[in-house]
């Protein structure tokens, strides 16, 4: 996953005009590290506290992954992770239970809205943006989704290379 997300990387390479959050200490928890470093951050999901349902456990699948510098915002909610740049650009992590999910061979593929709104809604609502105003393609944008089976990375609003 590393290697396919820095062939990524500089298509979605941000510039900031106001405050950044990639700044300053890094955080150190059980369950992750936020290690912000000077050319880009490292989010590192390590937690080690898997769920269980009636006598069924799942695995929580850890991961590294590099991010872009300009972070304005970002929130972990179970195993999902989202990261906003500029212009409403997101970074959007959704890390699967190892023993329910294959790996498979990597694929990158267009994202309709409907998948979008899914993925995106719970972050929008909590930030009270317009969703009406997010949603559809924008001159010049394009949005993908990565997966290799244990996790989905979709790039939300990403810039379009000239």
């Amino acid at each position: 996953m590393k290697k396919v997300f820095f062939l990524l990387m500089p298509a979605i390479l941000l510039t900031a005009s106001c405050a950044r959050l990639d700044r300053g200490q890094n955080i150190h928890a059980d369950f992750m590290d936020f290690v912000y470093l000077e050319d880009h951050n490292q989010f590192v999901y390590k937690s080690r506290v898997n769920a269980v349902a009636h006598t069924e456990v799942f695995l929580t699948t850890r991961f590294r992954v590099d991010l872009p510098k300009n972070l304005k915002n970002w929130q972990s909610s179970g195993n999902v992770f989202v990261f906003e740049y500029d212009k409403k650009q997101i970074i959007y992590i959704q890390a699967a239970y190892k023993n329910k999910s294959q790996l498979r061979k990597p694929t990158i593929r267009e994202v309709d809205n409907k998948e979008i709104d899914e993925r995106l809604s719970p972050y929008w609502d909590e930030r009270k943006y317009h969703e009406n105003t997010l949603k559809g393609g924008q001159a010049g944008r394009v949005s993908k989704v990565y997966s290799d089976g244990r996790v989905v990375l979709l790039l939300y609003n990403r810039l379009v290379p000239e």
